[in-house]
């Protein structure tokens, strides 16, 4: 059996380096360990910013200490991925995260956490400095715990009411040197996160054998929505070909999602919509005409897009492009 790679614990400051050299560093190791990132530092003449990295199990927990700035995740549509594909739980302690995702702009308050997925563009704003933790989840790792955490991204939770409340307990713990005292080994210390996770999204089972039978149900319709998300550019992509590719049967896909109260099309379609929505935001794409976007993200009829587009966003994707466009 392969082993797990060890994930160390490590840190890092800006203390003594050069702006340009610290804004440098600190691009370099996000785009190593979170995502490819576009900094926007908000004072020109200081960058000052400092970060701890603790491994636990296969999960790493960040803790960051960074000035007033603009982060741009870009994800897989920008450029190649050096970080690993994973879920981030991205929990606020100091200053508020302004955060726009899929068309959406909502604010990460202090004493909350959100999900987001390091393959997909984001944009994170902070108005004043900020202290936050980013908790890294393999993909994979979550699974066992959370079959569908795409259904819970960008949706901030409270971590100090409710079953968030214990999850807010462990990571303050954490912060405040408890993995240097833990009773618990590292790995053992993870699987608290995910239960804990699973219970602050409204996620476990409550009947074991049932539980059993809805997880397995649960991870193939994550698997197909999975499979939606990595391959919604291709024009040709439908129900059968990603049946075959899961091992089921067209009929039961279909199943699968109408029991989540979705379909097939009806997936496809709002993902299409929202990378065409970050592409409108994105002035990277400013050159390409909404056809262009439209064959990009997998649609052969531009009208058929507009026409969609329109009916999810309430305006149309020129209309949505002029409302993000920058102000002079």
């Amino acid at each position: 059996m392969a082993k797990t790679a060890t994930i160390q614990d490590e840190s890092w400051s800006s203390l003594g380096l050069g702006q340009n050299e610290a804004i440098t560093a600190w691009r370099d190791w996000a785009a190593s360990t979170i995502a490819p990132i576009e900094v926007e530092v908000f004072d020109p003449n200081a960058f000052a910013a400092r970060w701890v990295s603790h491994g636990i199990g296969q999960l790493r927990l960040l803790h960051i200490h960074a000035p007033a700035q603009r982060v741009t995740h870009i994800g897989l549509d920008g450029v190649a991925m050096r970080a690993a594909p994973s879920i981030q739980l991205v929990y606020a302690r100091v200053g508020t995260l302004k955060t726009t995702m899929a068309g959406r702009t909502f604010n990460v308050a202090p004493g909350q956490f959100v999900l987001l997925d390091n393959t997909r563009f984001y944009q994170m704003e902070m108005a004043t400095p900020h202290e936050c933790i980013d908790l890294m989840m393999p993909q994979g790792w979550l699974d066992r715990y959370m079959p569908d955490p795409g259904a819970l991204l960008g949706r901030p939770i409270s971590a100090s009411n409710g079953w968030g409340a214990p999850l807010g307990a462990l990571l303050e713990t954490i912060l405040d040197g408890g993995l240097d005292v833990a009773p618990l080994p590292r790995p053992l210390i993870a699987e608290q996160f995910g239960s804990l996770l699973a219970l602050a999204t409204g996620m476990e089972e409550t009947s074991e054998t049932a539980g059993r039978q809805g997880r397995h149900r649960n991870q193939l319709a994550a698997r197909i929505l999975r499979r939606i998300e990595s391959d919604y550019a291709d024009p040709d992509l439908s129900p059968e070909t990603v049946a075959k590719q899961v091992g089921i049967s067209k009929r039961y896909l279909q199943t699968l999602l109408a029991a989540s109260g979705t379909s097939f099309v009806q997936e496809l379609n709002a993902t299409r919509l929202e990378r065409a929505s970050d592409m409108l935001a994105d002035e990277r794409a400013s050159g390409l005409s909404i056809a262009d976007i439209a064959y990009r993200i997998g649609f052969l009829d531009p009208g058929y897009f507009t026409r969609l587009f329109r009916k999810r966003f309430g305006i149309t994707p020129r209309e949505w492009r002029a409302g993000n466009a920058p102000q002079s």
